[in-house]
């Protein structure tokens, strides 16, 4: 791994653990923003193990580099989703960007993975 991808893969752990783990607590706040996105509550640990399964994966893919290309891999497609999700119900920039910003980072993230 470059140190850009290494840098990339820590952002990319901390946000997946402290998303993934408010997505099992339900906050109110968020709860809210997923019945506007038109998402189930009892998706929400879904979601959060999907997560927490990625920043796993990006973790032991710090000594294995394929794991880290697939859990990249995989990233980009739930945040492609994700920003899909927040465009489908018109959503405000503000509250789609999260989730581009993160398929950015983890379009960046694979993309520097490869380039070992």
């Amino acid at each position: 791994m470059t140190l850009a991808s290494r840098i990339l893969a820590v952002l990319l752990i901390a946000v997946c653990l402290g998303s993934g783990v408010m997505d099992f607590l339900k906050p109110a706040k968020l709860v809210e923003g997923m019945n506007k996105l038109r998402i189930p509550t009892n998706a929400l640990p879904v979601l959060g193990g999907i997560k927490i399964a990625a920043a796993i994966g990006l973790i032991v893919g710090f000594g294995n580099i394929r794991l880290a290309e697939v859990t990249g891999a995989c990233l980009c497609a739930y945040f492609a989703i994700a920003t899909t999700t927040h465009t489908r119900v018109k959503d405000s920039i503000r509250d789609t960007a999260p989730a581009f910003v993160l398929l950015v980072m983890s379009m960046l993230f694979v993309l520097t993975t490869f380039a070992r």
